[in-house]
């Protein structure tokens, strides 16, 4: 009998739950809901200069779906675990991602039957994927642009996080001229403040002239 309710949306939904870097102290605490968006973004915009600025076959759309379900086994219940532990060792290593394969499989198997092979390939993710590839070099700016945060912050917990975010950013700007080109073009004014962000736009000139002119109404 086909299933008549499904809680695979409910599932994806506490991902507001999920505490990103949870032995670190965190100036500003992350939860994977806003870190699966932010990868999301970046990633569509990496398969859009693969695409469009450098002729690429890439389909931009499924790399933002691929950044969306890329932590399917974390939403239904792996929960982040720090990559310290992740890859102590290789028996722990192989042990985890045994975890996260059968986390992403109870995952598929709460959808209905005649939904789960248009999810399958996004949650279980094919590594050789181009698509998947740039959702994982969009994953890897994210958490560089969260530990330049934190580190911008003063806060040095963040400080071998960083090292190895500068080491792994370096091989996929080497590996992918779509990073690269975003690097170049995006990456500086990600760090920046609003008002450094916002400099090339009118508002700022516009607020200006408008509070001379209640100021000078004032004075009237």
């Amino acid at each position: 009998m086909a299933k008549t309710h499904s809680a695979f949306i409910g599932l994806m939904q506490r991902a507001r739950n999920v505490k990103r870097w949870p032995l670190m102290a965190q100036f500003q605490e992350e939860m994977l809901s806003t870190h699966v968006y932010e990868a999301a973004v970046v990633a569509h915009m990496l398969g859009t200069i693969a695409a469009d600025v450098l002729g690429e076959d890439v389909q931009p759309d499924r790399v933002a779906s691929m950044a969306l379900f890329h932590e399917g086994s974390e939403i239904a219940g792996m929960s982040d675990i720090p990559s310290p532990v992740k890859y102590h060792d290789p028996e722990t290593t192989a042990a985890i991602k045994k975890l996260e394969r059968r986390f992403e499989a109870m995952l598929i198997q709460t959808l209905p039957e005649a939904l789960q092979q248009r999810y399958k390939p996004l949650i279980e993710q094919d590594k050789e994927d181009i698509h998947v590839q740039l959702a994982k070099a969009a994953d890897v700016l994210c958490a560089y642009l969260k530990c330049d945060y934190e580190l911008s912050k003063s806060n040095s917990e963040f400080a071998n996080a960083m090292h190895e975010m500068d080491i792994q950013l370096a091989k996929y700007r080497e590996m992918f001229p779509s990073v690269d080109y975003f690097c170049q073009v995006f990456l500086e004014d990600a760090k920046g403040t609003l008002d450094e962000q916002t400099r090339d736009l009118d508002w700022v000139e516009h607020a200006n002239t408008m509070h001379l002119k209640d100021a000078g109404a004032q004075k009237d």
